[in-house]
């Protein structure tokens, strides 16, 4: 048996632990298979589904169920009235009458008078806790229009040099540190860390987990989500679920109470999406006047 010399050991593990690290999954790979497999996703169009909003005040918990429908455009359309309030309308209460005051001087001189009316029924706050629900469950967060990466275009032909290496020039929206792995939903997953490098605002993802198999995004964690306060303001978690071979957004969860003006909090608060189609022959749903109160994401993402 030929014995190693002591000093040739660190040299032997130089050579050794350099293919083990060429081992270990690259984050900015996995993102980057993540994207493309959500890339070719391939969405009838457009789809229909139904939006539950679930929210809990206190020790209540109350829903509300829309329909709508989504273009391949981002063209949403729901029916603005959900189905609790098309069964048991909300009336205002109080009487409807309107005030009148007349202010003048000197009218008996030909002073001037002045008349102010102003309605005086009790004004009902908007029934719907979050807005309509002007949302989709292909919504991708920004995912599948990011231009991350940009091959460098290949010599031309009649110029005669030798390769030495392919460039690639990034343009990366965030900085992707692979934390670990997790089990989640009995699914083996990548968990990977986001930093966006600018518009935070914009680029929302913080925690994303992906499929080792499938590199399909299991679920995320947004800093903000829609484009109102308080939803804009507090942390959501994003789970998904596969329907005929596409994926889709499942469940979005607050992660902190949602503190309204006018005192009202909501302890918990959930969007669910179910009842997931392709739009057959039913009725297309009309489109409503749109609202700022309206429950949405941000366009162009």
């Amino acid at each position: 048996m030929r014995l190693i010399p002591a000093s040739a050991v660190p040299l032997a593990l130089c050579l050794v632990l350099p293919s083990i690290a060429s081992g270990e999954p690259d984050a900015y790979q996995i993102f980057e298979q993540a994207k493309r497999v959500l890339q070719s996703q391939s969405y009838p169009d457009p789809i229909s589904y139904r939006t539950t909003v679930q929210v809990s005040e206190g020790e209540r918990t109350e829903f509300e169920h829309f329909h709508a429908e989504a273009f391949s455009g981002g063209d949403v359309r729901v029916e603005g009235v959900s189905d609790e309030e098309q069964a048991a309308p909300r009336e205002s209460s109080g009487v409807n009458f309107k005030l009148s005051l007349s202010i003048g001087w000197n009218t008996g001189a030909g002073g001037q008078a002045e008349t102010a009316t102003e309605d005086a029924h009790r004004r009902e706050a908007s029934p719907d806790y979050m807005g309509v629900p002007l949302v989709s469950p292909n919504y991708w967060f920004g995912l599948t229009s990011q231009q991350t990466a940009f091959p460098t275009p290949s010599p031309s032909s009649t110029l005669s040099l030798r390769t030495i290496a392919t460039v690639t020039a990034t343009n990366r929206a965030y900085i992707v540190t692979l934390v670990g792995t997790d089990t989640i939903g009995g699914l083996y997953t990548y968990h990977l860390h986001l930093e966006p490098v600018g518009r935070p605002d914009r680029y929302r993802i913080r925690e994303l987990w992906i499929d080792v198999y499938t590199f399909q995004i299991v679920q995320l964690q947004t800093q903000g989500n829609f484009t109102n306060p308080p939803m804009s303001d507090v942390p959501w978690l994003v789970t998904f679920q596969s329907v005929n071979g596409d994926l889709y957004i499942e469940k979005e969860t607050a992660l902190a109470p949602l503190a309204f003006r006018h005192d009202r909090t909501f302890s918990a608060a959930s969007i669910i999406f179910d009842d997931i189609r392709a739009t057959g022959d039913a009725q297309t749903i009309l489109p409503i006047f749109d609202s700022k109160a309206a429950l949405r994401e941000p366009q162009g993402q």
